[in-house]
């Protein structure tokens, strides 16, 4: 807990330095920009300790007492972006005050516009709104909170942050050899010593990295299996979400149609996986020696099985798709259908 805590005020502290530094400028707002910075790092080290122990069934968040200067302060910078709607850097102070003081609905919907207002652009704002989501769900990291992780990272590769973030991203979802490459690259950074001991006891938690990682995004991951890989970019029709209730297992694989037996190359993942991209290579077939090959047609399909098993059953999601394999192939795959 103490060790995540540390890390909540350095990972924060650039955070609080962007958006606090315009108030003091000015010195009426002096106050007001050291509430802020205040409540920032409170709201991050909120998030941390509800993950610092790896536990990801629900956790209750403590309550916050909201001083009155505190509360005024809040409403002060409503009022103000009730005139001034456009206010980017309003609305990230106004969504990390409302992290801080547990008022996670009224946190979204700030970090939301925000997001609007930069056109999809603001790390802060990406990251804000994971935060804020992740802690409505009791520490729990929902596929809209993985997908703004993955987005951060892809926004800014080597953001401590979104690397923090992403690693939990990648862990939750089952990736361990992406979610230790990016602890690694933030241990590279050389953050405090408490910091780096925690981030090297939950990489030791991961177990030992495989030969080969296909699910990596990263360059350095990505071609070693030596063979083609697809990646698979995966969403989920909006008519079918309502039926995700927590999350629940997720394979993803390809199969040679026509064809009984194991598929060709799988990935076990959870529903934390849908909205992220999936790399499927030979490092994921099942039989040693049998993947697929370049040139081969195979069938792309993601399953979420409610009862873990691999064996389909009624009531599962799937998505389809036919595929040509290609060297390095890039593919959308939706989950559009319930299993009859």
């Amino acid at each position: 807990m103490t060790s995540f805590l540390i890390i909540a005020a350095v990972m924060t502290a650039v955070a609080v330095a962007l958006v606090a530094m315009p108030l003091l400028k000015g010195g009426r707002n002096r106050v007001i920009a050291a509430v802020v910075a205040v409540l920032m790092v409170g709201g991050a080290g909120g998030l941390y300790a509800t993950w610092s122990n790896w536990n990801w069934s629900p956790a209750h968040q403590a309550q916050v007492p909201v001083s009155p200067e505190v509360a005024a302060m809040i409403a002060k910078l409503e009022a103000h972006l009730r005139h001034d709607p456009g206010d980017l850097s309003g609305w990230l102070m106004l969504g990390r005050s409302y992290i801080a003081v547990g008022r996670l609905d009224d946190a979204i919907m700030a970090f939301d516009r925000a997001l609007t207002l930069s056109r999809g652009k603001s790390l802060e704002a990406t990251i804000g709104y994971g935060e804020a989501l992740s802690l409505q769900a009791r520490g729990v990291i929902t596929p809209q909170a993985a997908q703004l992780f993955e987005q951060a990272v892809t926004m800014a590769p080597t953001d401590p942050k979104a690397l923090l973030y992403g690693g939990f991203a990648a862990a939750v979802r089952g990736d361990s050899d992406l979610a230790r490459s990016r602890w690694d690259a933030l241990i590279a950074m050389h953050p405090p010593a408490p910091v780096v001991q925690l981030l090297q006891a939950k990489i030791a938690e991961l177990g030992p990295p495989s030969p080969a990682s296909p699910g990596s995004a990263s360059p350095a991951v990505a071609g070693r299996t030596g063979g083609p890989t697809v990646a698979i970019d995966l969403a989920i029709a909006p008519s079918l979400r309502s039926r995700l209730h927590g999350p629940a297992t997720l394979f993803v694989f390809a199969a040679q149609p026509g064809v009984a037996g194991p598929p060709l190359a799988v990935k076990r993942l959870t529903t934390a996986a849908i909205g992220t991209r999936i790399e499927l290579s030979s490092a994921d077939s099942m039989v040693p020696g049998r993947s697929f090959a370049l040139g081969q047609r195979v069938v792309l399909t993601a399953r979420v099985s409610f009862d873990g098993q691999p064996t389909a059953v009624a009531g599962d999601l799937v998505g389809e798709r036919s595929y040509r394999v290609e060297p390095n192939g890039k593919v959308k795959l939706v989950i559009d259908r319930v299993e009859p």
